[in-house]
């Protein structure tokens, strides 16, 4: 892909998010300056970088050939006005704090070139909140990457109040260039990948907690059932072939009305584990024992299946066991 001289992007933080979203321009072709408070997060990241060129390439997404090329589209800087000089489309991605993002983007617009974009890829911070601290809110808006960020397709384009149609549409034309598909969504709690996302864990959890099923049985539904079935046919699309009358039956009704309605995770198992100090991979205990359960190895093969659908949506042709 040819690069423009306008296409200068900038990536605010080098987490795990930071750092896919700037593979992801980088693979696309982009210019981009990666920027960390620490120059030990700066080193770890483009070791990340050269990982994750490497297990693309394993996988046939990447040529070998490239990778130098590729990864030389990468700046690192531990200096926030050399990161964003000359920048057309800086994008936030530090931790999900309201007023650590909103001091980070009010220093980068001070130091910025005034076109430039200003995105934060929160997945639950409300855009228009996000945009108060800043003087060019019309240039604000909010790109929530899916993670993870190099491998899924699907970006939220959330406007806040003060956002411009203009911006809204480069942003879009953004991440269409890098490889994305933009969606714009509404600015509520959650947007919409990380709202339903909740629905789903509210009700599992809740019928968890109530000793009715397992973790495990309800992971195995979502992966072996709608993962299965959702490339085809979404929610709406299914409520159509149904057939609304069916969704509007004694039997539906029985179902919406048994559905789990708390409003707070507390009243939850996810609530009681984080109580006892269990939160997950991170602590090593959450819903599955992760002492016992190798985490890096249960990234790398949800990457896999992740990639397993790149190739199919490029017109790979599926396999099957012998079974």
């Amino acid at each position: 892909m040819a690069v423009s001289q306008s296409d200068n992007y900038c990536v605010l933080g080098a987490g795990t998010m930071g750092c896919q979203i700037a593979f992801s321009y980088a693979f696309a072709g982009k210019p981009v300056m990666l920027w960390a408070r620490r120059e030990a997060a700066l080193i770890e990241a483009q070791q990340t970088m050269a990982d994750t060129y490497d297990f693309l390439v394993s996988e046939e997404l990447a040529r070998a050939e490239d990778k130098e090329n590729t990864l030389a589209l990468i700046g690192y800087s531990d200096d926030l006005a050399t990161s964003v000089n000359g920048a057309s489309f800086i994008i936030e991605a530090i931790a999900e704090d309201m007023a650590l993002k909103q001091e980070l983007l009010q220093r980068v617009e001070a130091l910025c070139p005034e076109q430039a974009i200003l995105a934060s890829t929160t997945s639950a911070l409300c855009a228009s909140d996000l945009q108060k601290a800043l003087k060019r809110p019309e240039q604000f808006c909010v790109a929530h990457y899916i993670q993870p960020a190099h491998l899924m397709a699907l970006v939220e384009v959330v406007a806040g109040q003060k956002t411009s149609k203009g911006t809204v549409e480069q942003l879009k034309s953004i991440l269409a260039e890098t490889g994305k598909t933009p969606v714009e969504c509404p600015d509520i709690p959650g947007f919409l990948f990380a709202r339903i996302q909740h629905v789903i864990l509210r009700e599992f959890a809740d019928l968890q907690s109530k000793g009715l099923v397992s973790a495990e049985a309800c992971d195995t539904i979502m992966r072996q059932g709608y993962a299965a079935r959702l490339p085809a046919m979404g929610p709406f699309e299914h409520a159509d072939l149904a057939g609304l009358d069916l969704l509007n039956s004694a039997g539906a009704k029985a179902v919406w009305a048994d559905i789990c309605n708390h409003t707070d995770p507390a009243q939850s198992s996810v609530g009681a584990l984080n109580a006892q100090g269990h939160t997950g991979m991170k602590s090593g205990q959450g819903y599955y024992d992760w002492h016992k359960r190798d985490s890096k190895a249960f990234k790398q093969q949800r990457d896999k299946e992740i990639i397993t659908r790149v190739k199919l949506n490029k017109g790979a042709k599926p396999t099957f066991s012998d079974e």
